[in-house]
Protein backbone atom coordinates (compact mmCIF):
# COMPACT_ATOMS: atom_id res chain seq x y z
CA UNK A 1 0.00 0.00 0.00
CA UNK A 2 1.36 3.48 -1.09
CA UNK A 3 1.30 6.03 1.80
CA UNK A 4 0.94 9.55 1.97
CA UNK A 5 4.64 10.04 2.62
CA UNK A 6 5.62 8.17 -0.82
CA UNK A 7 2.93 9.97 -2.77
CA UNK A 8 4.66 13.64 -1.76
CA UNK A 9 8.38 12.09 -2.46
CA UNK A 10 7.69 10.61 -6.41
CA UNK A 11 9.92 11.76 -9.05
CA UNK A 12 8.95 11.77 -12.49
CA UNK A 13 10.77 11.55 -15.01
CA UNK A 14 11.00 14.35 -17.37
CA UNK A 15 10.77 14.39 -20.81
CA UNK A 16 10.01 16.56 -23.74
CA UNK A 17 7.48 18.67 -22.96
CA UNK A 18 6.91 17.37 -19.29
CA UNK A 19 4.06 18.71 -16.95
CA UNK A 20 4.92 21.94 -15.03
CA UNK A 21 6.69 20.40 -12.12
CA UNK A 22 4.75 23.20 -10.10
CA UNK A 23 1.57 21.72 -10.51
CA UNK A 24 2.09 17.98 -10.50
CA UNK A 25 4.25 18.73 -6.80
CA UNK A 26 1.01 20.91 -5.91
CA UNK A 27 -1.70 18.06 -7.25
CA UNK A 28 0.60 15.49 -5.26
CA UNK A 29 0.91 17.27 -1.97
CA UNK A 30 -3.42 17.46 -2.22
CA UNK A 31 -3.39 13.94 -3.11
CA UNK A 32 -1.33 13.06 -0.49
CA UNK A 33 -3.46 15.16 2.08
CA UNK A 34 -6.36 13.54 1.06
CA UNK A 35 -4.69 9.95 1.12
CA UNK A 36 -3.51 10.72 4.68
CA UNK A 37 -7.46 11.92 5.56
CA UNK A 38 -8.86 9.07 4.16
CA UNK A 39 -5.93 6.97 5.56
CA UNK A 40 -7.05 8.52 8.70
CA UNK A 41 -9.97 8.12 8.58
CA UNK A 42 -10.11 4.53 7.61
CA UNK A 43 -7.97 3.86 10.68
CA UNK A 44 -10.52 5.60 12.61
CA UNK A 45 -13.58 3.28 10.94
CA UNK A 46 -11.33 0.72 11.47
CA UNK A 47 -11.06 0.93 15.34
CA UNK A 48 -14.80 1.85 15.62
CA UNK A 49 -15.10 -1.35 13.98
CA UNK A 50 -13.19 -3.39 16.16
CA UNK A 51 -15.15 -1.32 19.65
CA UNK A 52 -18.06 -2.06 17.55
CA UNK A 53 -17.27 -5.62 17.44
CA UNK A 54 -16.16 -6.43 20.95
CA UNK A 55 -19.54 -4.44 21.97
CA UNK A 56 -21.07 -6.75 19.51
CA UNK A 57 -19.54 -9.47 21.08
CA UNK A 58 -19.94 -8.48 24.92
CA UNK A 59 -23.92 -7.97 24.01
CA UNK A 60 -24.13 -11.59 22.22
CA UNK A 61 -22.62 -12.53 25.02
CA UNK A 62 -24.93 -11.03 27.77
CA UNK A 63 -27.59 -11.99 25.42
CA UNK A 64 -26.11 -15.80 25.24
CA UNK A 65 -26.25 -15.70 29.38
CA UNK A 66 -29.75 -14.04 29.85
CA UNK A 67 -30.99 -16.65 27.13
CA UNK A 68 -28.85 -19.24 29.45
CA UNK A 69 -30.50 -17.59 32.30
CA UNK A 70 -33.95 -17.67 30.98
CA UNK A 71 -33.95 -21.59 30.26
CA UNK A 72 -32.21 -22.50 33.51
CA UNK A 73 -35.02 -20.71 35.17
CA UNK A 74 -37.93 -22.21 33.08
CA UNK A 75 -36.18 -25.50 33.65
CA UNK A 76 -36.21 -24.82 37.68
CA UNK A 77 -39.63 -23.52 37.60
CA UNK A 78 -40.66 -26.55 35.68
CA UNK A 79 -38.74 -28.42 38.23
CA UNK A 80 -40.61 -26.75 40.96
CA UNK A 81 -43.71 -27.27 39.74
CA UNK A 82 -43.34 -30.91 38.89
CA UNK A 83 -41.86 -31.27 42.64
CA UNK A 84 -44.80 -29.85 44.13
CA UNK A 85 -46.97 -31.96 41.85
CA UNK A 86 -45.16 -34.86 43.06
CA UNK A 87 -45.45 -33.88 46.56
CA UNK A 88 -48.85 -32.83 46.31
CA UNK A 89 -49.58 -36.36 45.01
CA UNK A 90 -47.88 -37.80 48.17
CA UNK A 91 -49.62 -35.91 50.49
CA UNK A 92 -52.90 -36.51 48.91
CA UNK A 93 -52.40 -40.35 49.05
CA UNK A 94 -51.02 -40.30 52.10
CA UNK A 95 -54.36 -38.67 53.52
CA UNK A 96 -56.16 -40.63 51.32
CA UNK A 97 -54.97 -43.25 53.43
CA UNK A 98 -54.79 -41.64 56.76
CA UNK A 99 -58.61 -41.64 56.00
CA UNK A 100 -59.24 -44.91 55.00
CA UNK A 101 -57.03 -45.72 57.94
CA UNK A 102 -59.77 -43.92 60.09
CA UNK A 103 -62.33 -44.59 58.78
CA UNK A 104 -61.18 -48.51 59.24
CA UNK A 105 -60.91 -47.58 62.89
CA UNK A 106 -64.40 -46.37 63.52
CA UNK A 107 -66.04 -49.23 61.45
CA UNK A 108 -64.07 -51.53 63.82
CA UNK A 109 -65.25 -49.54 66.93
CA UNK A 110 -68.70 -49.77 65.76
CA UNK A 111 -68.62 -53.47 65.19
CA UNK A 112 -66.79 -53.73 68.73
CA UNK A 113 -70.01 -51.56 70.40
CA UNK A 114 -72.49 -53.69 68.48
CA UNK A 115 -71.15 -57.09 70.08
CA UNK A 116 -70.94 -55.25 73.03
CA UNK A 117 -74.43 -54.04 73.17
CA UNK A 118 -75.54 -57.46 71.66
CA UNK A 119 -74.06 -59.17 74.72
CA UNK A 120 -75.32 -56.68 77.49
CA UNK A 121 -78.57 -57.22 75.62
CA UNK A 122 -77.95 -60.58 76.13
CA UNK A 123 -76.77 -60.31 80.07
CA UNK A 124 -79.70 -58.17 80.96
CA UNK A 125 -82.08 -59.96 79.12
CA UNK A 126 -80.58 -63.08 81.07
CA UNK A 127 -80.95 -61.18 84.10
CA UNK A 128 -84.74 -59.84 83.68
CA UNK A 129 -85.60 -63.85 82.85
CA UNK A 130 -84.18 -64.29 86.52
CA UNK A 131 -85.58 -61.71 88.08
CA UNK A 132 -89.09 -62.59 86.28
CA UNK A 133 -88.24 -66.49 87.63
CA UNK A 134 -87.43 -65.08 91.17
CA UNK A 135 -90.70 -63.15 90.57
CA UNK A 136 -92.80 -66.38 90.18
CA UNK A 137 -90.95 -68.04 92.94
CA UNK A 138 -91.84 -65.24 95.43
CA UNK A 139 -95.12 -64.79 94.52
CA UNK A 140 -95.75 -68.63 94.36
CA UNK A 141 -94.37 -68.77 97.96
CA UNK A 142 -96.26 -65.77 99.10
CA UNK A 143 -99.12 -67.86 97.52
CA UNK A 144 -98.24 -70.65 99.85
CA UNK A 145 -97.54 -68.96 102.84
CA UNK A 146 -100.59 -66.11 102.59
CA UNK A 147 -102.70 -69.22 101.83
CA UNK A 148 -105.85 -69.30 104.57
CA UNK A 149 -104.44 -72.68 105.03
CA UNK A 150 -100.99 -71.39 106.12
CA UNK A 151 -102.93 -68.75 108.05
CA UNK A 152 -104.61 -71.14 110.42
CA UNK A 153 -101.41 -72.78 111.11
CA UNK A 154 -99.78 -70.18 111.92
CA UNK A 155 -102.53 -69.04 114.58
CA UNK A 156 -102.41 -72.78 115.98
CA UNK A 157 -98.75 -72.65 116.42
CA UNK A 158 -99.18 -69.39 117.99
CA UNK A 159 -101.36 -70.54 120.52
CA UNK A 160 -99.62 -73.88 121.13
CA UNK A 161 -97.35 -73.84 124.03
CA UNK A 162 -94.56 -75.45 123.62
CA UNK A 163 -92.70 -74.91 126.53
CA UNK A 164 -95.05 -75.80 128.99
CA UNK A 165 -96.18 -79.50 130.22
CA UNK A 166 -99.41 -80.03 129.50
CA UNK A 167 -101.66 -80.74 132.24
CA UNK A 168 -103.22 -84.11 132.96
Amino acid sequence: MITAMEIRKQQFSRGFRGCKEEEVKQYLNQLAVDYENLYSENSLLKEEIQRLEYELKKYRSMEENMTNSLILAQQTAQDYQNNARLEAQVILDSAKKQIADLLMVYQDIIKRMSVFNSEMKAQVSGQNDMLEKNQKKIDQLSEFFYAPDMKELLEKLAQANWGEKPNA
